[in-house]
C-alpha cells in the first residue's frame, strides 16, 4: 500500500505542475462577467489553461475590485478579487460606445466561449447577446448567468448570493430545529457553488461541440443550481412533510455532531457503521453501549430520542477529553473525527501546503500571496496559478495588439475617444504604489518599456 501512496504522490506532485501541459490550452473565453458568480465560472476555466479575456468598464471596472470585506485592502487591492480573477487577461472597453462593438465582435469571432452575468436581457440589448454573437460565430458556447434565469416571472428581479440562498431553499434548512434562526452559508457559497456548476456546463457544451461542430446557449440560474444540491423538495413530495433543520448533527449517522473538547477546541465526529460505533465505544470505555437496545441496530440508533441520548453521552466524554486525545483515539480505534479548523489553521496547514491545495504563490506584481489551489488534481493536465489579478486595463495593449492585430495608431485613437481606458486613483483599480508600470513589458506591449 505504501508503494501506491508514493506512486500517487509522484503522479500529482505539485512541484512538477509547470512542467505539464494545460487541459484547456487553446480555448479562448470572452468574459463579460463581474462580482463573484460569473467570474468563478471563468476562473475555473482559466485555472486549467483557458485564455480568459476579462472585459471591464474603463475607469470603474468590476464592482468587486473595490468591495472588500469590511473595507480592508491589501496593496491597494481586494484580496478575494485575486482568487476570483487569477490567470485572466484584463481589458477595459466601454460597451456603450459604438466603436467598442467592432472590437468585441472581432474577439467573439475567435472565441470558443462567451460568458456574461448581466441582468437578463441586458447583453441582448447591448448587442452582445447570444442571438448576435452566434451569428458571428455559430460554434460559440454562450453562457448567461443570473439569479433566476433568462425567462420566467422573476427574471427581472435583482439577486445576489443571499437572495439565491433564500429562494433556493438553502436558508430554510440551515440552522437549528425548533428555532426561527436561519444561517446564511458563509463566504458567498451561493456564488461559488453555482459557479462550479457553470464551468461544468461549459465543458459539457465544448465536448458536444467537438463531436457535432455546433455551439449552444446555456442559461445558468444561481437559484436553481443551489436547489438541485438539496433533497428537501423530493422528501416533501414523497412524505408530504418538511425536512426539518438538523443544526450541527447528521440524522443519517450515529453520534454525528460537533463537540467541544476539554481544552476548548471543537471536533466533528460521526459513525457511519456499527463497527465505527463499536470503535467509538471502545475509545470511551463504554463496552456496554453496543448491547444497549437503543443502539443495538443502526436504525434504532438513529431514532429520536435514542440519537439525542447518544449524542449526550459522546458530548460528556469529549468534554472531559483533550482534542488531541480524541483524535488519537479515533485513529487508533477506527472511527471518524476531525478538528473544526478556522481559516488561519487551514492556510498554515503543512499537509495542505504539501499537496498544493493551499498555495503560497509569489506574484511578479504583488509578491507572496496564499490562495486555494485548483479544485481537482489532474496527473497529466493539472491546473495552476500563473498570475494574480491585474490593474484595470492592464492587458489592453497585449490583447488588442497581439490578439486582434490593431496598430499603434488605432490603439491611440481608441484611447483618445475613451473607447478603451485603464484606471484612476481608486484602490482596487490601480497597482501597488511601489510597482512601476512604465517598466512593465506586458502593460507596455508593443512599445519600449522604461529600463
Amino acid at each position: 500500500m505504501n508503494d501506491y501512496f508514493r506512486y500517487a504522490q509522484a503522479q500529482l506532485d505539485p512541484a512538477k505542475i509547470n512542467e505539464k501541459t494545460e487541459a484547456l490550452k487553446g480555448i479562448r473565453v470572452l468574459d463579460f462577467t463581474h462580482v463573484i458568480f460569473g467570474p468563478t465560472v471563468t476562473r475555473i476555466l482559466a485555472d486549467y489553461g483557458a485564455e480568459v479575456i476579462k472585459l471591464e468598464v474603463p475607469f470603474y471596472g468590476d464592482m468587486w475590485r473595490i468591495s472588500t470585506y469590511w473595507g480592508r485592502y491589501w496593496k491597494h487591492s481586494n484580496p478575494t478579487f485575486h482568487f476570483i480573477t487569477r490567470n485572466k487577461y484584463f481589458v477595459s472597453v466601454d460597451l456603450k460606445r459604438p466603436e467598442s462593438k467592432e472590437l468585441i465582435y472581432k474577439m467573439a469571432a475567435e472565441a470558443d466561449v462567451v460568458a456574461e452575468n448581466f441582468a437578463p436581457g441586458t447583453a441582448e440589448a447591448w448587442g452582445v447577446g447570444y442571438s448576435r454573437i452566434s451569428q458571428i460565430n455559430p460554434r460559440v458556447v454562450y453562457l448567461s448567468c443570473s439569479t433566476y434565469g433568462q425567462y420566467g416571472p422573476m427574471r427581472y428581479f435583482p439577486g445576489w448570493d443571499l437572495l439565491a440562498q433564500a429562494a433556493s431553499g438553502v436558508l430554510s434548512l440551515n440552522g437549528h430545529p425548533a428555532t426561527e434562526k436561519f444561517y446564511k452559508l458563509p463566504d458567498y457559497l451561493g456564488d461559488f457553488i453555482p459557479g462550479n456548476v457553470g464551468a461544468l456546463a461549459v465543458l459539457m457544451a465544448l465536448y458536444y461541440r467537438n463531436k457535432s461542430g455546433k455551439g449552444q446557449y446555456i442559461d445558468l440560474s444561481q437559484t436553481e443550481s443551489l436547489m438541485r444540491a438539496l433533497p428537501h423538495f423530493t422528501y416533501h413530495g414523497l412524505t408530504g412533510e418538511p425536512l426539518e433543520r438538523t443544526g450541527h448533527s447528521d440524522p443519517a449517522m450515529m453520534a454525528a455532531a460537533i463537540y467541544k473538547t476539554r481544552d476548548g477546541r471543537h471536533l466533528a465526529l460521526a459513525c457511519a457503521t456499527l463497527p465505527h460505533f463499536a470503535a467509538l465505544c471502545r475509545a470511551m470505555a463504554r463496552p456496554d453501549l453496543p448491547a444497549d437496545p437503543r443502539f443495538a441496530t443502526y436504525l434504532e440508533g438513529l431514532k429520536e430520542p435514542n440519537a439525542g441520548a447518544l449524542r449526550d453521552i459522546v458530548a460528556r466524554w469529549v468534554a472531559a477529553t483533550d482534542a488531541a486525545a480524541v483524535l488519537e483515539a479515533a485513529c487508533r480505534e477506527g472511527f471518524a473525527a476531525a478538528e473544526v479548523l478556522d481559516d488561519k489553521q487551514v492556510c498554515h496547514d503543512p499537509w495542505r501546503r504539501e499537496r498544493g491545495s493551499v498555495l503560497l504563490f509569489n506574484d511578479d506584481m504583488y509578491g507572496e500571496f496564499a490562495l486555494p489551489g485548483p479544485s481537482a488534481m489532474l496527473s497529466r493536465t493539472p491546473g495552476r496559478t500563473k498570475w494574480l489579478a491585474r490593474p484595470l486595463g492592464y492587458h489592453n495593449r497585449l490583447v488588442l495588439r497581439k490578439f486582434l492585430g490593431l496598430s499603434e495608431e488605432e490603439l491611440n485613437a481608441l484611447e483618445e475617444k475613451k473607447v478603451i481606458g485603464t484606471f484612476d486613483d481608486k484602490p482596487g483599480l490601480k497597482p501597488p504604489v511601489y510597482y512601476h508600470l512604465d517598466s512593465d513589458p506586458i502593460y507596455n506591449y508593443g512599445r519600449k518599456a522604461a529600463p
